[in-house]
C-alpha cells in the first residue's frame, strides 16, 4: 500500500470513528487543536503496564498546540492573576526567554494561569488520550522510532540524581523553544501538538492515586481526593527514554516547582467534583519526601 493510500485510509478512519464536528464539540481557537471523544469503545489507559484500565471520554476538548510560553504567562503576572516563577535558578526561563515554556510552576500556579485564559488543566485521562490517540501508540509520534533528539528534548539515560536539573538534554541544559522537535508532534484534527513528550513535565487536574488494573469501563474519570500530590505527565528534557512513553507517570506535591515542570491547558467542559483545598492541609513527611520528582518518578524504567 502506498503512503498516500495509507494516509487516506487514516483520514477516513479519523472522520468516521470520532464525532469531530458534533454540535456539542468546543469551538477551538487559534493555537488549539480539537481532540474528539474516544467513542463508545474508549481506549486502554496504561496500555502495556500492569495497570491497564478501559476509559471512555464522552466529550471533545481543545488542547493547546504548544506548552504555555513565558510571553503568555507574563500577561497573567502583569494582570495580577498569576504568581511569577522563581527566577534564581540557572534554568528558569522566566522572564527572559519569551518563546520557551514557562517553568518552575506549581500545580496551583498552573491552574491559575489556565483559568486566566478561560481554560483548565486536562484530566489525566484526557492527557493520555491526547498523547496516545486512537492508534494507542507508545509515543506521541507513534510506536517507532525510539526517542532521539530528532523527535524530543530528553536525556537518554536521565540526568544524574545529584544534578537532576543539570547541563543535559538535547540543547545543553534547560528546556528548548516550544515546538523545536516537530518530528515528534502528534496530529489532531490536522494540527500538530508539540512536546507531549520531553521538554517540560505537564501538570494534570487529578489528585494522585496509584493506578490499578480494572476490566470495568470507566467514563470520564477524574480522581478527586485530599492528597496534596498531583500527577505529572510527558517527561522533561532531563528525563530518560522511558519517561517519553505516553503511559509513564510521575507525581509531586502541589507546591513543587522545578525547572523541569511546566503547563499545558485545554478548553472544554468543566470537570466534575471540586479540587482539594491545599492551603489548610499540611503534607506529611512521607508524602513530601516520596514525591520529590527528581528522586522518585512514579513509573517504570529509568
Amino acid at each position: 500500500m502506498t503512503i498516500r493510500a495509507t494516509f487516506a485510509l487514516t483520514c477516513i478512519f479519523a472522520l468516521t470513528a470520532f464525532p469531530v464536528f458534533a454540535e456539542d464539540a468546543p469551538k477551538c481557537e487559534e493555537g488549539e487543536a480539537l481532540v474528539p471523544p474516544t467513542g463508545d469503545d474508549g481506549f486502554v489507559m496504561g496500555k502495556g503496564t500492569k495497570a491497564e484500565r478501559h476509559v471512555v471520554l464522552t466529550k471533545g476538548f481543545c488542547v493547546d498546540q504548544k506548552e504555555v510560553i513565558v510571553k503568555s504567562y507574563k500577561l497573567c503576572v502583569d494582570a495580577g492573576n498569576c504568581k511569577a516563577p522563581w527566577q534564581g535558578d540557572l534554568f528558569s526561563m522566566y522572564p527572559r526567554k519569551d518563546d520557551y515554556p514557562v517553568n518552575l510552576v506549581t500545580w496551583t500556579m498552573a491552574r491559575a494561569y489556565c483559568a486566566f485564559v478561560g481554560k483548565r488543566l486536562p484530566s489525566e485521562a484526557e492527557w493520555e488520550w491526547m498523547a496516545t490517540g486512537p492508534e494507542q501508540s507508545k509515543y506521541p509520534w507513534g510506536n517507532a522510532p525510539a526517542p532521539s533528539c530528532d523527535l524530543v528534548d530528553y536525556t537518554n539515560f536521565g540526568a544524574p540524581k545529584s544534578r537532576a536539573g543539570g547541563d543535559v538534554g538535547c540543547h545543553g541544559g534547560g528546556p528548548s523553544v516550544v515546538g523545536a522537535h516537530p518530528k515528534g508532534d502528534r496530529m489532531w484534527s490536522g494540527k500538530p501538538v508539540s512536546d507531549l513528550a520531553g521538554n517540560v513535565w505537564e501538570w494534570v487536574e487529578d489528585s494522585f492515586s496509584p493506578a490499578k488494573a480494572s476490566t470495568v469501563k470507566v467514563v470520564d474519570p477524574v480522581v478527586r481526593n485530599t492528597s496534596p500530590v498531583h500527577p505529572l505527565r510527558g517527561g522533561a528534557w532531563n528525563r530518560s527514554y522511558a519517561a517519553m512513553e505516553v503511559t509513564y507517570r510521575a507525581a509531586a506535591i502541589y507546591k513543587y516547582a522545578v525547572p523541569g515542570i511546566g503547563v499545558r491547558c485545554v478548553r472544554g467542559a468543566p470537570l466534575p467534583g471540586e479540587p482539594p483545598d491545599h492551603e489548610g492541609v499540611k503534607a506529611t513527611k512521607s508524602q513530601a519526601s516520596s514525591t520529590a520528582l527528581h528522586a522518585n518518578a512514579i513509573g517504570s524504567g529509568p
